[in-house]
């Protein structure tokens, strides 16, 4: 049975105190499931509190229940859900995307996400290019361009993935650039790979490069696969 309003009323602050102040974290876990599943917006600030909460969980939930608002996230709601890309948790990560996605639209969240990406500090420049890559919006292709050209290898390598996940195959000149020259074994694994998934011919002389002179075994094995791939596709 859905709560009536006076008693959403009544409960919602009562959620919220549980969910900041209770030592006990299946409670608080308890109180971020149920502020989602009430979905008033009262709960939101103390649910984007809790998304820096010591428990994955309760990051979890109260991410989670950020997206079950039926309103639009304040902006400073949403720049937290971005942070939350950042956590090491893959659950946190993967009900923030959800919730950015849920309770912000399209159009609104990609100025928001290069407005970010501006920030100098690199876990900030690593979880805005997660968003990008988990929201998977076509509209996000130049900005993960951009971001190929970050100095942080990580930044690089969460860039290709995204704009792996995107499928337009434009981005595969820019794979291959970074297989032969990136300096980082990550950048050019993740280059490797996505090629893979989306090459054909034109990527076979790179790919036989790679094999022949890239030191690392990752790379090598990533690239023999992915030069099998595109022999297999000559039409790719």
């Amino acid at each position: 049975m859905e709560p009536r309003a006076h008693d959403v009323k009544t409960l919602v602050p009562v959620l919220a105190e549980l969910l900041l102040h209770d030592p006990q974290a299946d409670t608080r876990r308890t109180a971020a499931l149920s502020l989602g599943k009430v979905a008033d917006s009262n709960g939101i600030p103390a649910l984007t509190t809790s998304l820096q909460d010591p428990d994955d969980l309760v990051r979890e939930y109260s991410a989670w229940a950020l997206g079950q608002m039926d309103t639009e996230l304040p902006k400073n709601v949403a720049l937290a859900l971005i942070m939350a890309l950042g956590d090491p948790s893959t659950g946190v990560k993967q009900a923030a995307a959800t919730a950015l996605g849920n309770a912000l639209p399209q159009a609104e969240i990609l100025p928001l996400l290069k407005q970010v990406l501006a920030i100098s500090e690199v876990s900030t420049r690593r979880s805005v290019v997660q968003a990008l890559s988990e929201l998977e919006m076509p509209s996000s292709y130049k900005v993960l361009i951009d971001a190929t050209k970050d100095e942080d290898p990580r930044v690089r390598q969460i860039a290709i993935s995204g704009l792996g996940e995107l499928a337009d195959i434009r981005a595969l000149t820019l794979f291959r650039k970074f297989l032969l020259n990136d300096p980082d074994e990550g950048v050019r694994t993740e280059a490797a790979f996505r090629i893979g998934i989306l090459g054909g011919k034109n990527d076979i002389p790179a790919l036989k490069q790679a094999v022949e002179t890239d030191p690392t075994p990752n790379v090598h094995l990533w690239a023999s696969w992915a030069l099998k791939e595109a022999t297999s596709n000559p039409d790719g």
